[in-house]
């Protein structure tokens, strides 16, 4: 699947909150089908095969990739992130089995954990999230506590208008010129998340203002990754590639009124401007009564996944393995579990203002 290509059914979800009585057909983004623009996806109640278990935001992938699972745990011990929610139950399973046949599996990386998200206790800390990747080796039974190395470690800083997230990438660390940087910029208003890699301008958008979105009480919280194109204006316009920090003198439709945006309730939902052509992932975390624990990350593979052995041919990709994910999805990964971090913090304050009244 080439980025040229119409988004699969999943991620056409841009449309999902169309209601003709209540919608305002300029604050929505677009459609993204290849049905006439007159004609709407269904809304979430009349999903062709719903599944009561998994909120409908998070349904109807058509297409190869990961659905990347981040594990609720205390917010201390961070997160465990694995590849699907059936390599978090075969974890659990697995931990203590001496099986041959299970150590074989944790060899070639199913069943272990993709990820450890190390949080700071600190909620104004400038090291924000240490991601540790683990390894399974040949050498021994796979150890939580040993097999693994520092990957990511993400730092936060606090400017007016926006914050930024730099992220320190380790892909190896014997060889350490393999190391890069990608600075996220998140405006503190407007529901865009900007950041360049490997060329490529990339936005996560936060959909959790769309009118209706949580009236459906499904989902927390809901993001959409888009990629732009030339002509559409981003944070990383003020950007000069190598500081955290966004050149405000240059015009920008972002920057410029910060106050009439803070003081504006229709800043916070997402528009039709912010959306690239394509929209090719999506994270959200259902809400407490689906008892899931997690958030969710679906991931397209855009042929980049990485097969089993030698063979080259995508369809021996194996999904369930953390081996099976290439550098970029790996980016991705980080990045998508710092809008969850955010969105956890936003919801622990807001816990200890009801708890103080």
């Amino acid at each position: 699947m080439s980025k040229q290509d119409p988004p699969p059914d999943y991620t056409n979800r841009t449309s999902d909150n169309y209601n003709p009585d209540t919608t305002d057909n300029h604050n929505i983004p677009p459609p993204f089908t290849t049905h006439p623009i007159e004609v709407h996806p269904p809304p979430f109640s009349s999903s062709t095969s719903p599944n009561i278990r998994v909120p409908a935001y998070f349904q109807n992938q058509t297409t190869s990739g990961w659905t990347i699972v981040i594990n609720n745990r205390f917010w201390t011990d961070g997160f465990r992130i694995f590849v699907s929610e059936d390599a978090s139950n075969k974890f659990d399973a697995f931990k203590k089995s001496k099986n041959p046949e299970i150590i074989q599996l944790q060899e070639q990386g199913i069943g272990v954990p993709l990820f450890k998200a190390v949080t700071s206790y600190i909620p104004l800390a400038t090291k924000f999230i240490t991601f540790r990747r683990y390894v399974p080796t040949n050498l021994h039974p796979f150890d939580i506590d040993k097999d693994y190395y520092d990957y990511c470690i993400v730092k936060r800083k606090l400017h007016v208008g926006y914050d930024s997230y730099i992220f320190e990438f380790t892909p190896d660390p014997k060889q350490p010129k393999l190391n890069f940087q990608v600075i996220l910029f998140s405006h503190s208003i407007l529901p865009i998340h900007d950041y360049i890699y490997k060329r490529e301008r990339h936005r996560w958008i936060d959909e959790s203002n769309l009118r209706g979105f949580k009236a459906r009480w499904q989902v927390k919280y809901g993001f959409k990754h888009t990629y732009l194109i030339d002509g559409q204006p981003a944070l990383t316009d003020n950007w000069d590639g190598k500081s955290d920090k966004l050149n405000k003198d240059k015009k920008n439709p972002y920057l410029d009124n910060f106050l009439k945006m803070k003081f504006s309730v229709s800043s916070r939902f997402p528009k039709q401007e912010y959306y690239g052509p394509h929209c090719t992932d999506t994270l959200g975390e259902a809400e407490a009564f689906f008892k899931l624990g997690y958030a969710e990350l679906k991931i397209d593979d855009l042929g980049r996944g990485i097969p089993e052995g030698d063979d080259d041919n995508g369809d021996d990709v194996n999904y369930e393995s953390i081996f099976s994910i290439p550098e970029d999805e790996l980016v991705t990964i980080c990045i998508a579990t710092v809008l969850k971090r955010q969105k956890d913090i936003e919801e622990e304050k807001k816990n200890r203002r009801k708890r103080s009244n």
